[in-house]
């Protein structure tokens, strides 16, 4: 199978076995096809009676929490779950969709189009991390310095503190 850009893909579906190679996903299916997988799923065995968004959510952090325990205790590892033994990774895999799944059900449950809301937030975050000011740095964007050079990549705090609260500064 290849990947984007011509890249070949691993032998499994949905693993790529070149560590230094860049990883592209697959291009299906989509979010709107897992939406709609789920939801058919969901309504076969009459669950959506189950599936308010409190539950929704709690649903999906134990699966961030089983995800988590993949992880637990394990080293550094450069190569990190890419060097993991197949049982593992099949783990890492089910329980990564489990994650997928829920957080789009969430998503759909609470009429927000995920797609369109990472676009917002990736400008968002692109305004609060100017890379000239954030390369490898860590650190909070409230706590970047003030010194922003050209006047698009200019955010002051107040803006900032609007942005988290929602309220305009005055």
């Amino acid at each position: 199978m290849s990947g984007k850009g011509g890249e070949k893909r691993g032998d499994k579906e949905g693993e790529d076995t070149g560590a230094t190679r860049p990883f592209s996903f697959s291009p299906e299916p989509t979010l709107e096809d897992i939406r709609r997988l789920h939801a058919e799923f969901a309504a076969e065995r009459d669950w959506d009676q189950f599936h308010q968004p409190r539950n929704l959510l709690l649903a999906l952090v134990g699966e961030v929490g089983e995800l988590a325990e993949l992880f637990q205790w394990k080293p550094d590892a450069e190569l990190g779950p890419q060097a993991w033994p197949p049982k593992e990774r099949a783990a890492l895999q089910e329980e990564l969709s489990d994650v997928l799944i829920y957080l789009v059900a969430l998503a759909a449950r609470c009429r927000v189009d995920l797609p369109r809301a990472v676009l917002s937030k990736m400008d968002t975050n692109r305004r609060r991390y100017p890379a000239h000011l954030s390369r490898g740095s860590a650190r909070k964007y409230t706590d970047l310095p003030q010194g922003a050079t050209s006047k698009d990549q200019a955010v002051g705090t107040a803006d900032l503190a609007s942005e988290s609260t929602g309220k305009a500064s005055t």
